[in-house]
């Protein structure tokens, strides 16, 4: 997930996408009243009925659209594409660690050259 508004990114390791899951990712993150972009996959048919959703709009990527006016999923995509090149440099990462890996990669990426003071910070605070 990605705030159009702030640019904060928020990453998730999941074994099995759902819709419940959606919508508890929205629960936890996501502040009411907001407007949801995203492509056409049928997981994010029910965004429309989640109480925080006030607007669902969709790029339909299998008919090649990828972007109409302000309605596409172009921020995600490039966060995620941060992901794997990131990934790289630990020459390798085993499923169990993964989700650190990640959670540093989005530390990385959302406060840039002061994430391992937030990271620190996070740590000292637990």
């Amino acid at each position: 997930m990605v705030s159009r508004k702030t640019k904060f990114v928020i990453f998730t390791v999941v074994k099995r996408l759902s819709k419940k899951l959606i919508h508890n990712l929205i629960n936890k993150y996501c502040k009411k009243d907001m407007i949801v972009y995203t492509d056409e996959y049928t997981i994010y048919d029910s965004l429309k009925d989640h109480g925080k959703v006030k607007k669902h709009e969709f790029v339909n990527h299998s008919a090649k659209e990828y972007s109409r006016g302000e309605i596409h999923v172009n921020n995600c995509e490039n966060r995620h594409s941060l992901l794997r090149p990131n990934l790289r440099i630990f020459r390798g990462v085993s499923k169990k660690n993964l989700p650190k890996y990640i959670i540093q990669i989005q530390y990385k990426i959302n406060y840039k050259e002061k994430s391992y003071q937030k990271i620190l910070e996070n740590i000292l605070k637990t």
